[in-house]
């Protein structure tokens, strides 16, 4: 009896530890309201973003985990580039709408570590946009939605 009782248990754990998120439809999303704060010592080495905007997800679906927002800053090479600390996003959205506050550290922040191949990727003066994004997999996601590309004050 008691093994079949940890048996039960454990096929119940393995049916909720994984949400195939290629079952849901790809949603779109809109920023709006967008106001950003940027503040610098590139002597501290210390770079941030405060942001904040007010966002909706058309087709949302309640699901923990499937949306998201990030900073994504362009490449020379028209690709872009994000860095978050951590397994978490820092930016969750776990509603159709609403607002969001983040403060976000920029590539030139000492709260990253990135390597001199980024560095020379990175197009100066900074240039980025707030993504919305949607998971597709396990490792994967879309973005739906994103901001007009902001400049950064900083010249490098």
């Amino acid at each position: 009896m008691r093994k079949l009782g940890i048996s039960i248990a454990l096929l119940a754990l393995a049916g909720c530890a994984s949400t195939n998120y290629s079952d849901f439809d790809v949603s779109e999303a809109v920023i709006s309201k967008l106001k950003i704060n940027e503040t610098h010592n590139l002597n501290e080495r210390q770079h941030k973003l405060e942001i904040s905007f007010d966002y909706e997800i058309s087709e949302y679906v309640d699901t923990n985990n499937l949306y998201n927002c990030s900073v994504q800053f362009l490449a020379l090479d028209g690709t872009t580039i994000s860095m978050s600390n951590g397994k978490k996003s820092p930016c969750e959205l776990n509603k159709a709408k609403g607002k969001k506050s983040i403060v976000w550290p920029t590539i030139l922040d000492k709260a990253h570590s990135p390597s001199e191949e980024q560095l020379s990727k990175i197009k100066y003066p900074i240039e980025y946009f707030v993504a919305i994004h949607q998971r597709t997999g396990k490792n994967t996601n879309r973005i739906i939605g994103k901001s007009a590309i902001q400049v950064s004050t900083v010249k490098i």
